[in-house]
């Protein structure tokens, strides 16, 4: 087949293509779906775009391959299009696979007590910390992610408008080199003080394995910030999130218990809640005891997530996460609980 008449097919592919692309949009990011809709969004979306990654290998093939072997690069330009399409694909689609919402967890001056903020610093946008849950997931996978950042500016600002933006790259081992797969952004209102984010991704079973990072961005106010959490997608690793917190990680996600000293059955809480710290200076416990050693030493409004709680001798005591791998035993009276 000669060239032009071959590159002719290709150009009438891609123009079938753009044509099928374009039409029956897809949902916004955001529009409320049943699951049913979100799977067959899905599955019209990662359709779209693989098809188009698909044809473009094919004709970059198609013009790279020698004289004589045009059809034969068109094929091979296929088949590498069609085996990072579907990542891509994935990218372009995130808002169907992934979600992220926010919510404020500490006021202003809870905030600028417990960072030590001053008017004269300004306008302040910093990500506390990030992470996943687990770090390592097998296609068809879910994985959680959290994390907290604080919003400050000088007084008489109330509220401030944020994007946050959640993205996703892989890792190309052939040059060591991230390539960006897609990115979601959303825009929020929000009050001067800390706020908690959480979401997730859905990995998809057709995904390839590979070593991909996922980033948190917030940026308002002409600042911004972003932390980032590598992820290994490989057959063999975990399903879905961990339920019990390691090293490193916030449990905000992970299902959370009630101590039962001797007992390896735990009951679940309701609901997840944050502590918030009340005296100026508190003794963390290693036990839900007032005479049991010391962990940690907190300060006045510092936030923790609750992960279990206890009631011995009329007295209840939260467990929480100390977020560096340790956690500890806090009485009731000492914190506020915020939902």
């Amino acid at each position: 087949m000669n060239q032009p008449h071959l590159l002719r097919i290709i150009s009438l592919i891609v123009l079938a293509t753009f044509l099928f692309t374009s039409c029956a949009p897809l949902p916004p990011p955001g529009t409320a779906l049943t699951d049913e809709q979100r799977r067959e969004a899905q599955q019209q979306c990662i359709a779209r775009y693989s098809v188009a990654g698909a044809v473009g290998g094919a004709l970059v093939g198609a013009l790279l391959g020698g004289s004589g072997s045009r059809g034969v690069g068109a094929a091979i330009g296929a088949m590498a299009g069609g085996a990072l399409a579907f990542a891509l694909a994935y990218g372009h689609c995130m808002s169907l696979y992934s979600d992220l919402r926010s919510y404020p967890v500490a006021g202003a001056q809870e905030t600028a007590t417990r960072i030590g903020y001053n008017p004269s610093q300004g306008n302040l946008l910093k990500i506390e910390d990030f992470y996943l849950n687990p770090n390592g997931v097998a296609p068809g996978g879910k994985v959680q992610m959290g994390g907290s950042y604080y919003v400050m500016a000088p007084e008489g600002t109330r509220e401030i408008k944020i994007v946050e933006t959640r993205s996703l790259e892989l890792l190309d081992a052939s040059n060591n080199e991230w390539k960006k797969l897609g990115s979601v952004d959303q825009e929020i209102v929000s009050a001067i003080g800390t706020r908690r984010a959480e979401g997730h991704f859905d990995m998809p079973q057709e995904l390839a394995e590979g070593t991909y990072r996922i980033t948190l961005k917030v940026s308002g106010n002409g600042l911004e910030d972003s932390r980032t959490q590598n992820l290994t997608v490989k057959k063999g690793l975990a399903m879905g999130p961990s339920t019990t917190p390691s090293s490193g990680q916030s449990p905000s996600q992970y299902t959370q218990t009630a101590y039962v000293p001797g007992q390896k059955t735990v009951e679940p809480m309701a609901k997840r809640q944050v502590a918030v710290i009340k005296p100026a200076m508190l003794s963390v416990k290693k036990e839900p005891s007032v005479t049991a050693p010391n962990v940690a030493i907190v300060k006045q409004f510092d936030l923790f997530d609750v992960i279990g709680s206890k009631k011995i001798k009329n007295e209840l005591w939260h467990h929480i996460d100390l977020k560096d791998g340790k956690s500890g035993w806090v009485l009731d009276k000492d914190i506020s609980l915020k939902d």
